[in-house]
C-alpha cells in the first residue's frame, strides 16, 4: 500500500473507523505501567498512514556521507576560493533535503476531534466539569500527559494527580484518541483556551488566537514556493507571539525551521503537542539545521528567555555526531537572537512600545542553552 493514503483512501479509512469503533466504557478497575514515550510510536504509525510528515522528518534527518565530509571542508574551500564560509553550504541542503515538496497538511476542524479533548479534560476531576475554577490546574495536568506519552525529553515523569482527580491517568488513556487529531489538523488547543479565559483573563494573558484561515492565507502569501524550492524550506521563520502555534503550524507547509516566542508556558506547551502532531520538524528539530526553538520569555523587553524544547534534544543530537555539547556565548546568542527580532520589526510599522523595548540595550535575553549548530560550522 502507497503511503500517505489519496484523499478517497482517507475518507474510506475514516468511514471504516467510525463504522467499526465502539463506545467506550470506562473501566475504572483499568491497570497499565504507562512508560515514558508510550505514545510516540501510535502517533508516528498513524500520522504516516494520513500525511506522511514523520517519514518526511526521518528522511532529512539522514546525512549522506559526502555531505558530511564537505561541510567539514568548508572553511578551507572558503579559503581557498576567497569567499566567507557559509554556515550550512548549498551542496550539504541539496544533497541531505528530500527532491520531493513538504508533505502538505489540509487544515479543517472537526467537532468530534474538539468533543474528544473536551470529554478528556472532563474525566480529569473525578466529579464535575474541567472548565470550572480548577481547569488551568486541568489543563496542565493533561498536557504534561501528553508530552510525557509523546516522549519529549523534558517530560520524563508523569505528573501527580491533582487532588479530586485520582486515575486520571488511566482515564486519559482509554479516552484520549490521536486518530481524530491526525484525521483533521486543527488548532484545537487555540479554540479550547479561550472557554476558560473570560474576556479579563484573555486581556490578562495577552492571548487571542489567529484564526487558522487567517495564519494559512499569510502563509500561503509569505511562502507558496517553498515547499518545491530547498534553500527556501531552510529560511527560519519567527513567531514573537506564537501563542498555541496556529502560524507556524501553517507556515509547516513551506519552511522547516522556526523560531517561536511567548511569555505563557502553558501556551507553548499546547504548540509543542500540536508541533508533534503536525509539524515533527518544530517538535524535534531536524538536528544539522538548527535555528528551531520554542522560548519562553517576554518578546518586548527580551527578557528571562528560556529554551523549553530544543535545550532538551541536544544531548540526542550529541550522541549523533559525537561531539560534546557545551552551552554556548550567551552573549552572541543573545545579540543574534535580538538582530533577528529587530529584523523582523523593521519590516513593519513598529509599535512605539515595540520599538521602546528594542532601543532598550540593557534588556538581554536570559538564555542558557548549547546550540549543535555551532560546533558544526
Amino acid at each position: 500500500m502507497k503511503y500517505p493514503l489519496s484523499p478517497d483512501e482517507k475518507r474510506q479509512l475514516w468511514q471504516q473507523y467510525q463504522d467499526r469503533k465502539p463506545k467506550k466504557k470506562l473501566d475504572s478497575h483499568l491497570k497499565r505501567d504507562l512508560k515514558h514515550g508510550w505514545l510516540f510510536p501510535y502517533l508516528t504509525q498513524i500520522e504516516n498512514l494520513i500525511w506522511g510528515r514523520w517519514l518526511y522528518w526521518q528522511e532529512c534527518q539522514l546525512m549522506p556521507e559526502v555531505a558530511w565530509e564537505r561541510w567539514k571542508l568548508e572553511k578551507t574551500i572558503a579559503l581557498i576560493e576567497n569567499r566567507k564560509p557559509e554556515a550550512i553550504p548549498k551542496f550539504v541542503i541539496e544533497h541531505i533535503l528530500p527532491d520531493r515538496e513538504i508533505p502538505q497538511i489540509s487544515w479543517g476542524f472537526n467537532e468530534q476531534a474538539e468533543k474528544m479533548l473536551i470529554d478528556c479534560l472532563d474525566a480529569i476531576p473525578v466529579s464535575g466539569s474541567w472548565n470550572s475554577w480548577s481547569s488551568w490546574t486541568y489543563l496542565r495536568y493533561f498536557l504534561h500527559w501528553l508530552l510525557f506519552g509523546l516522549g519529549h525529553p523534558a517530560y520524563k515523569e508523569l505528573l501527580e494527580e491533582p487532588q479530586g482527580c485520582e486515575g486520571a491517568s488511566m482515564r486519559l488513556y482509554q479516552l484520549f484518541d490521536l486518530t481524530y487529531l491526525l484525521m483533521f489538523p486543527y488548532d484545537y488547543f487555540g479554540r479550547l483556551l479561550p472557554q476558560i479565559s473570560g474576556k479579563k483573563a484573555q486581556q490578562a494573558t495577552g492571548f487571542f488566537p489567529t484564526p487558522m484561515v487567517v495564519s494559512e492565507f499569510i502563509s500561503k502569501i509569505l511562502d507558496s514556493n517553498c515547499s518545491r524550492d530547498k534553500l527556501a524550506r531552510f529560511h527560519t521563520v519567527n513567531e514573537p507571539a506564537v501563542g498555541t502555534g496556529s502560524m507556524l503550524l501553517t507556515q509547516s507547509n513551506y519552511n522547516l525551521c522556526a523560531i517561536g516566542i511567548d511569555i505563557n508556558r502553558d501556551l507553548l506547551e499546547c504548540a509543542l503537542i500540536q508541533f508533534a502532531l503536525y509539524a515533527p520538524w518544530y517538535y524535534c528539530p531536524i538536528w544539522w539545521l538548527g535555528n528551531t526553538d520554542l522560548i519562553c520569555g517576554n518578546s518586548l523587553t527580551l527578557e528571562n528567555f528560556k529554551s523549553i524544547n530544543t535545550k532538551f534534544w541536544l544531548p540526542k543530537f550529541a550522541d549523533i555526531v559525537k561531539v560534546e555539547l557545551k552551552p554556548t556565548d550567551k552573549k552572541a546568542y543573545q545579540d543574534n537572537l535580538k538582530q533577528t527580532l529587530q529584523n523582523s520589526h523593521s519590516k513593519t510599522d513598529v509599535n512605539p512600545i515595540v520599538s521602546k523595548a528594542l532601543k532598550n540595550k540593557s534588556s538581554l535575553p536570559e538564555v542558557t542553552q548549547a546550540n549543535l549548530f555551532s560546533y558544526l560550522k
